[in-house]
């Protein structure tokens, strides 16, 4: 199929437009609520800089600036690099509000994943200078993906030894409440063999939520309805099965992943963990929100 490239132009120039909301660097009140002397620079602020830092992948140093050349002039009070990076270390930032519980359909489907991320990208000049091997860990970010609107809805960060089961129910959780504060329900979850356990299984049965989670190769009935039934029915046909339930599916968020390194590179810059979870949640959303844009 051709390229509408009137179309792909225009939504990449919206992909630079959409990091500057003017509402953010209005000059506002700070209604935050902390014990203390009140915070100097508004949220909405400090909120538009950190998209821009991880946006542009800057150091807090260049983000300032940055920030001074292109607001500067209009007599906005900018934050130094270390407040910035103060505000990002005490400041609580989440997938609440990304995406928009409007924009999700009525009845939507979730897909359930996980990927590796360097904890730094240091160790690469050992390796070649002295030919040793550096442990430089991972973390694992586990997403539930919406089919439909092509967006993360819940996110969770682990260290690399937490296995992607731990993380089902939690993720599923947030997503199902996210969606019943507009009426809306999760009416099915796929999943890969990495997400199938007996609470998993019945966890999706007690939610009335359809399981397209593939079992493991060998798996033998045990008493547990829901895990049953889809045992049942791959033995009868797997690919059968995948195509009835739409596991081939998973491809989109194996593509978001995809998008994710491809923009940031498959390390993260914090150091600390908290940190490294919301330089994630801040990473997710601008994702989020080029890939709206796209599905637009």
């Amino acid at each position: 199929m051709e390229r509408d490239w009137k179309k792909y132009n225009r939504e990449l120039v919206r992909r630079g437009e959409i990091l500057i909301d003017p509402e953010a660097i209005a000059v506002t009140p700070n209604k935050q609520k902390k014990r203390g002397r009140p915070y100097t620079y508004p949220e909405q602020l400090i909120m538009l800089l950190l998209f821009l830092k991880f946006a542009l992948r800057l150091p807090y140093r260049q983000t300032e600036g940055v920030a001074r050349k292109t607001f500067g002039e209009l007599g906005i009070k900018i934050p130094n690099f270390r407040t910035l990076h103060y505000r990002l270390t005490k400041g609580e930032f989440s997938l609440k509000e990304l995406p928009k519980v409007e924009e999700l359909p009525k009845d939507f489907v979730i897909v359930l994943d996980s990927s590796g991320l360097k904890v730094t990208n240091r160790g690469e000049w050992l390796r070649k200078k002295w030919g040793k091997r550096p442990r430089r860990g991972w973390v694992k970010i586990h997403v539930a993906f919406d089919l439909q609107s092509k967006q993360v809805v819940e996110l969770e960060v682990t260290d690399e030894r937490t296995p992607d089961c731990k993380k089902a129910i939690e993720l599923v959780e947030g997503a199902k409440r996210k969606a019943e504060k507009k009426g809306k329900k999760v009416e099915k979850v796929i999943a890969d063999a990495g997400y199938d356990t007996h609470d998993f299984f019945r966890y999706l049965g007690k939610e009335e939520i359809e399981p397209a989670v593939l079992v493991r190769r060998g798996a033998k009935i045990r008493g547990n309805p829901y895990r049953d039934k889809v045992i049942r029915a791959i033995r009868r046909g797997k690919k059968k099965w995948k195509e009835a339930v739409g596991y081939g599916k998973r491809w989109l968020v194996e593509g978001f992943f995809s998008s994710f390194k491809r923009w940031f590179g498959e390390y993260v810059s914090s150091v600390r963990f908290e940190n490294i979870r919301k330089e994630l949640v801040f990473k997710v959303a601008i994702v989020n929100m080029f890939l709206a844009m796209s599905s637009g």
